[in-house]
């Protein structure tokens, strides 16, 4: 049973993998960030 068109669910399938791939890149950076801080404390 289909929702939705399939070309449409295909664009809705990347861009949710582009948006869960920024989130993640975000969030290392934010980690890299964190560990450069404690270092300079440390």
């Amino acid at each position: 049973m289909e929702l939705t068109n399939p070309a449409v669910t295909d664009g809705v399938n990347i861009f949710v993998n582009i948006v869960v791939f920024l989130v993640a890149f975000v969030h290392a950076l934010a980690f890299v960030n964190a560990r450069k801080e404690n270092q300079k404390k440390g």
